[in-house]
């Protein structure tokens, strides 16, 4: 048996059954832009999910540097993140013009609240938190710390499409989430794509405004960026909505065979925040003793795992100016020791998740 982490071929063949039959629509209408196909994504989705506005963007990135900029930040401010992430996360913050700083992990790999205030100065503009891997943040904890010091908060919720926080789904706040749809993703599209969910009026006018060069009526009121969420991709993402809620439920259940089964070596995925959060398991992750060697065991046994991620954005050079001195990133520098992703697909069977905890439970016994 081989058991893939990702299954594009998969995704693409299902995907591309229900689009082509739309596809002479672009033949017909020659519009690739800002169409009916991206409002009907974004209309389908913010009933989804419950948020007042969603606005289809170029990629996450965007997402994340648009919210950012929709909020006004003095040059040089300050917003307070994690290290252990996608560097977009932090490509975005400097962007702008911003500068990260970098806050210590919890145990669920999510931005520790208690480390935050310990951060915050004059200059502290907002808080980003990622709600990584599909398990959202203590983000009560977050919002009082953020209207304590009246602090923005922009979430960075690319892995988290349909992960719940107090029986609310992400991108159902007041806040400005920001979400990705790389192929990679719970929702992905053919390439890049990403979307911003908000319930503030205001902010979506001048977001639209934004992702369109700053152009309203063909002129020119705002500094804008092109940041479009084309129409190939605004549908294929319409067509991805209808299976979205099965697809997560099969990725949870897979994840819940591992939870159950997984011998005790190996630290399986936390959820101490909120017991009404529900994952979306973007990603399945552990932490394990002796990585690299069980890297090179299960390869050996045709079952493809990743590391999310290896190296965290401050040790690398060009970000290490960030990192203030005496800041304590003990559990971000030992969690990225051990972390592993093992495969949790919706393509997957349990008979996939029965061979992998298997291999894994037989590889501790004979070590």
């Amino acid at each position: 048996m081989r058991v893939k982490y990702y299954n594009i071929d998969k995704e693409f063949q299902r995907s591309y059954k229900k689009f082509n039959k739309h596809f002479l629509d672009f033949k017909k209408t020659g519009n690739l832009l800002l169409g009916k196909h991206l409002n009907n994504f974004e209309k389908k989705l913010s009933n989804m999910i419950g948020s007042k506005h969603v606005l289809g963007v170029a990629n996450g990135t965007d997402a994340l540097e648009l919210s950012i900029k929709s909020l006004n930040p003095p040059n040089n401010s300050e917003i307070i993140t994690t290290s252990n992430t996608f560097v977009s996360t932090v490509n975005s913050i400097i962007n702008v013009g911003c500068k990260p700083v970098f806050a210590d992990i919890d145990t669920n790999y999510n931005i520790d609240p208690n480390k935050i205030e310990n951060h915050i100065n004059r200059k502290t503009f907002a808080i980003m938190p990622v709600h990584l891997n599909g398990l959202p943040a203590c983000m009560n904890k977050i919002r009082k710390i953020s209207k304590k010091y009246n602090l923005h908060i922009i979430e960075d919720a690319a892995q988290s499409i349909l992960s719940t926080y107090h029986g609310k789904y992400i991108g159902n706040q007041k806040n400005l989430a920001c979400f990705s749809m790389h192929p990679t993703k719970n929702l992905g599209v053919l390439g890049d794509g990403g979307f911003i969910s908000t319930n503030d009026t205001a902010l979506f006018k001048k977001l639209k405004l934004l992702r369109n060069h700053g152009l309203k009526d063909g002129k020119s009121i705002m500094v804008g960026r092109n940041s479009r969420l084309n129409e190939i991709n605004s549908l294929v993402a319409y067509l991805r909505l209808d299976f979205l809620k099965q697809d997560t439920l099969i990725k949870q259940k897979i994840a819940n065979f591992y939870n159950q089964n997984l011998t005790s070596n190996v630290i399986t995925p936390r959820n101490d925040c909120c017991r009404d959060n529900t994952h979306a398991y973007h990603r399945y992750v552990v932490r394990v003793p002796n990585r690299d060697k069980l890297i090179k065991y299960l390869t050996k046994n045709n079952i493809e795992v990743k590391v999310h991620y290896p190296k965290n954005i401050h040790e690398y050079k060009i970000f290490k100016k960030y990192l203030k001195n005496n800041t304590n990133l003990s559990n971000t520098l030992n969690f990225s020791k051990e972390i592993l992703s093992l495969p949790c697909n919706h393509f997957m069977s349990i008979k996939h998740a029965e061979f992998v905890v298997n291999k894994i439970n037989r590889y501790y016994e004979s070590s």
